[in-house]
């Protein structure tokens, strides 16, 4: 059983979103120019909708599209909730794809989906928290008529805004919110397998990072997803999806995904989380004015719930007395070695975290990891050389620094699943951390769950506290989705929180969707 249980983890991490490659349908319809014009002149119908798609997928990268005689066309410009039509490397509508192993969610409305895609060159300093393996945008294109034969496109952000006044009435617009996700997914390949190869190389298929799945909104909520060992933020393709679909979750949240290498231990990683956390919402957010930026919620799965915990704890002595024989200030250390230090042992609760939902967390270790397979498990696991090779430059300099237990801090192997074993005393310290006031926790556990048993993944004072039928999966649930869904409709958990935002419920109305205006 245990066996399964880690092949199922590999598994996971290679296939998370049971996504095959996506077929283009074999039907082409080839469009006339009345069809076309008729789609100019504001028709909706199917046929004239496909005649735009067709057209807006030959001419988006053209800097004088061609259209029908008797009409001049152009492209709004882009603002906070449109796309510039050179801002993709391509331009499809979505109904040329079908998608496999994820619910296909799509919207009727007016206006057409399509998918814009581009590579993730780096030519904005945010593309740096993009997925590396490109850029895909849900978009919804709209003509709208003008005078004399003027027509204008709008490519609108669909997860931006939701509905088009027109004619003095509000239209929704027309959305497919899987099929742009399923395309970077089908880039993301070579990232499968990395959840598994990375635990037996030193260095990692990528560094770690996080990744914002749309574009910046300083007016909704980060939600955090951190995935856990031996596996990569794919396995969240499923659970993002279904939130996808949501209109309250996409007016309430914006998607981040935080990747990185399971080799180290969970507190090394933590640290190296904690700073990237920092440098994103001090890059999006300089001035700390956004709404977005005075909230944050966390779904965490297995050891990246032990990452996610640490954002919300303060450890003060805890650590550093179980790991050192002598205070800080009387060690030798350059600069850069105490700020490393102290954020390592001494840091601080981010106060913008406001809910954490563990699924499967073990906060006191699991048994899997002291069993045989374990052992076998952290044998062929590369330790993370940044990480000893610290602790052995600041031991050379003040020898006996180490407490007895730590010594392996600076030999031998000190790896994830050796810092995942039970009673391992960093685990002990970390798990009687209680979480900073106002912060929420929600806990999730699999009844079938051979990896981590429900005793060791539960918090004190949670908020909820829920057992699937599941196993260490237990984040991909049904019943798990269905509470996240529940868990996000939430208002804030802090009390200032409510006063900053008014009544709580006046929620909506904050994030409401932005509607054009057409006159």
């Amino acid at each position: 059983m245990k066996l399964l249980a880690v092949l199922c983890l590999s598994m996971a991490s290679c296939v998370p979103a049971r996504l095959e490659r996506m077929s283009t349908l074999s039907i082409s319809p080839h469009y006339g120019l009345t069809d076309l014009a008729r789609a100019f002149a504001g028709a909706t119908d199917e046929v004239a909708r496909r005649s735009l798609g067709g057209w807006i997928e030959k001419n988006h990268g053209l800097s004088q599209p061609v259209g029908p005689p008797g009409y001049h066309i152009n492209y709004h410009s882009a603002d906070c909730d449109v796309f510039a039509p050179d801002y993709f490397d391509r331009l499809e509508p979505a109904d040329q794809y079908e998608v496999y192993g994820l619910k296909h969610h799509r919207i009727e409305g007016i206006g057409l989906p399509l998918v814009g895609f581009r590579k993730n060159t780096g030519r904005e300093t945010v593309e740096k928290w993009y997925p590396p393996e490109g850029i895909a945008r849900a978009v919804t294109a709209v003509a709208i008529p003008g005078s004399s034969g003027n027509v204008e496109i709008r490519l609108i952000d669909r997860t931006r805004t939701e509905t088009l006044t027109k004619g003095g009435q509000c239209h929704l617009l027309a959305a497919d919110f899987t099929v742009p996700f399923a395309t970077l997914l089908e880039k993301a390949g070579t990232l499968y397998f990395s959840g598994f190869m990375d635990m037996a190389r030193q260095k990692p298929y990528r560094g770690p990072g996080f990744y914002l799945m749309e574009p910046y909104d300083p007016n909704r909520t980060p939600l955090i997803f951190i995935h856990g060992l031996l596996s990569t933020p794919l396995a969240w393709a499923e659970l993002t999806n279904e939130l996808w679909a949501l209109p309250a979750v996409r007016r309430r949240y914006q998607i981040w995904h935080y990747d990185y290498p399971t080799n180290a231990g969970a507190l090394y990683s933590a640290r190296v989380m904690r700073g990237q956390l920092d440098e994103l919402r001090h890059f999006l957010d300089p001035h700390e004015l956004d709404p977005a930026m005075q909230r944050t919620v966390v779904i965490a799965h297995s050891m990246g719930g032990l990452l996610a915990k640490t954002l919300a704890v303060e450890p003060r002595d805890a650590f550093w007395d179980a790991v050192f024989t002598r205070p800080l200030p009387s060690l030798d250390v350059t600069p850069s070695e105490h700020a490393t230090l102290v954020e390592a042992f001494y840091w601080k609760p981010r106060g913008h975290v406001d809910r954490m939902i563990f699924c499967s967390v073990p906060f006191r270790g699991s048994t899997l990891a002291s069993s045989l397979i374990g052992r076998v498990g952290s044998a062929i696991i590369a330790p993370n050389p940044k990480f000893q090779d610290f602790f052995r430059e600041v031991e050379k300099k003040n020898p006996g620094m180490l407490q007895l237990d730590y010594a392996s801090l600076t030999r031998g192997k000190v790896t994830s699943v050796v810092t995942l074993t039970p009673h391992m005393r960093s685990m002990e310290i970390l798990d009687k951390l209680p979480l900073t006031p106002g912060t929420a926790a929600h806990i999730i556990t699999g009844s079938m769950d051979s990896v981590v048993h429900r005793s060791s993944a539960t918090v004190a004072a949670a908020e909820s506290n829920i057992e699937v039928p599941a196993g260490h999966g237990s984040f991909r649930h049904p019943l798990t989705i269905a509470e996240i869904i529940r868990i996000l409709e939430l208002p804030p958990a802090r009390a200032k929180r409510h006063n900053a935002a008014g009544d709580p419920k006046s929620l909506s109305n904050r994030f409401s969707n932005q509607t054009f205006l057409i006159r």
